[in-house]
C-alpha cells in the first residue's frame, strides 16, 4: 500500500509525516512525501525537533509531486490550504494542520495522526478477508 503525504514546500509537515510513517511502518507500506512547490532544504526547526525525539532526518530532502508514484492508495494533505494537482489516489484525506503555528505541537500532532493512520490501515489489512488463489495444477491434481 502506497501512502503519500503532501503540502506546499515538503520542508516541514509532509516530510515529518514521511519520517514518522517510516518509523511506524513494519514493511507493510511504501511511504512518500512531496510538495507542490518544494523548498530547497528541510525546515531547520522541524529537523531539530525530530532529532531531539531521536528521529534523524538524514537522507530526507524536499521533493516535488512528480517524484510520487503514478498512483497512490492514500494521499494525505497536511492542511496547508493547497489544491493538489491531479494525482491518482484511491483515497484522499486532510490532516487539517493549517492552524497549528507552534512547531513542537505540530510535530506532536503529526506523529499522533500518522501513527493512528498506520495502525488503522494495518488493522484493516490484517482483518480483510484473505483470498486464496490456487494454481491450476493444485486444483486438478495434474503435474
Amino acid at each position: 500500500m502506497k501512502i503519500a503525504f503532501v503540502c506546499n514546500g515538503n520542508s516541514f509537515k509532509s516530510i515529518v509525516a514521511e519520517r514518522f510513517g517510516n518509523e511506524f511502518n513494519e514493511g507493510d507500506f511504501e511511504i512518500y512525501s512531496a510538495g507542490t512547490n518544494p523548498a530547497d532544504v528541510i525546515n531547520k526547526v522541524g529537523k531539530e525537533i525530530m532529532e531531539k525525539r531521536g528521529l534523524s532526518m538524514a537522507g530526507y530532502s524536499p521533493k516535488s509531486m512528480d517524484t510520487l508514484p503514478e498512483k497512490v492508495d492514500i494521499l494525505v494533505k497536511m492542511g496547508c490550504d493547497i489544491d493538489c494537482p491531479i494525482h491518482i489516489a484511491t483515497r484522499v484525506m486532510d490532516f487539517g494542520l493549517q492552524d497549528v503555528k507552534d512547531k513542537e505541537k505540530c510535530v506532536e500532532l503529526i506523529g499522533e495522526k500518522v501513527g493512528s493512520l498506520i495502525k488503522t490501515l494495518k488493522i484493516q489489512m490484517d482483518t480483510a478477508p484473505k483470498v486464496e488463489i490456487k494454481k491450476e495444477a493444485e486444483e486438478t491434481g495434474s503435474c
